[in-house]
């Protein structure tokens, strides 16, 4: 079937011909298409490094839109999560520790192991590339990861890590002392109040699983104990937990949960500030010796080649050295528990 083209009224060295019409008109379309399907920036962040969902990213997606539905229908009914009601406005207190608190449900159980050390391995910048994602996931268990909350499959991500025994993490963006962008959404020193709880409380409503958050990046914001205040309160509302990076070694962070009553761990150990097997392995080790002094210790590290290589191996032999690895929470209660035993 032809396509009926009207001649244009042009002199003739400017007649188009009906196929450089039509080719253009497809032209058009198909990069009309590519519009819709290729993803762009936002904010300078490539949010969308993430290709299509496979049937596993799918499964979890499926999952993860039945929770949250789950949680706006028990929202709109008075049920628990969010910030709202009279826990929006409630006052410091002691820290949450009760077993129905909202942490606790979330998260990881385990069997701890006596006289032994206990190791958290947080690895943060998850959920913006799909196959590293993946081989986190699929590291021994648990570990504790820490999605950011602009990658475009990241909530279902964070749904697999979970279903594969893993703890989860919100890493809330916050500004750094530098230029370097934390990412879009991120907490910055020239906000309100409401508007640092909006942004926190967005971004966990992505994450139905997330035990709480720590910083990614901060050193900026953390350090003021003014901001990191609206932060806890939204925190303690859920009944959530904080873990502190430490990218700052004036951050309030623990501090501020402290007043807050808002259960907290801290980073003791960077495991790839230089990502090479050989410096890995010496955190590793220096993690080691705190955990066996102090009988816990907590570990940051990210999603590159060397630490995934590093972490392979020395996490199975982590019973035969006397520690056992353990999800963040675990660190967490030994607090709650050694505060208590300290009053």
């Amino acid at each position: 079937m032809k396509l009926a083209l009207p001649r244009l009224a042009v002199p003739g060295f400017l007649r188009l011909r009906r196929s450089t019409v039509v080719a253009g008109a497809l032209a058009f379309v198909l990069l009309a298409t590519l519009h819709v399907l290729v993803p762009r920036r936002d904010g300078g962040e490539d949010i969308a490094r993430v290709s299509l969902p496979d049937e596993e990213i799918e499964i979890a997606l499926d999952e993860e839109n039945a929770a949250a539905e789950e949680r706006l229908a028990a929202a709109r009914g008075g049920g628990q999560g969010g910030a709202s009601g009279a826990d929006a406005g409630s006052a410091p207190g002691p820290a949450i520790r009760a077993i129905d608190a909202e942490w606790e449900k979330r998260s990881v159980p385990v069997v701890l192991q006596p006289g032994r050390g206990y190791v958290a391995i947080v690895i943060d910048d998850m959920g913006l590339d799909r196959p590293r994602a993946m081989r986190a996931i699929g590291l021994p268990t648990p570990l504790t990861l820490s999605f950011l909350p602009y990658g475009r499959d990241a909530p279902a991500l964070a749904v697999l890590a979970r279903q594969r025994g893993h703890e989860i993490l919100l890493h809330m963006p916050m500004q750094p002392m530098g230029g370097e962008s934390p990412g879009p959404h991120a907490l910055t020193v020239d906000l309100a109040a409401v508007e640092i709880r909006g942004r926190v409380g967005a971004a966990l409503d992505r994450f139905g699983d997330a035990v709480g958050l720590n910083n990614h990046m901060g050193s900026r914001f953390t350090v003021d104990r003014r901001l990191m205040g609206p932060l806890m309160e939204e925190l303690r509302s859920r009944g959530l937990v904080f873990v502190d990076s430490r990218t700052a070694a004036e951050s309030q962070g623990s501090h501020a949960a402290g007043e807050a009553g808002v259960p907290a761990a801290m980073r003791d150990v960077f495991l790839d500030n230089e990502a090479t097997t050989d410096a890995i392995n010496r955190q590793l080790r220096e993690l080691e010796r705190i955990a066996r002094r102090r009988g816990h210790a907590v570990a940051i590290g990210h999603p590159h080649d060397a630490t995934f290589a590093a972490l392979a191996a020395w996490l199975p032999g982590l019973q035969d050295r006397g520690l056992q690895a353990v999800p963040v929470t675990t660190i967490i209660r030994r607090n709650l528990e050694r505060g208590r035993a300290a009053r």
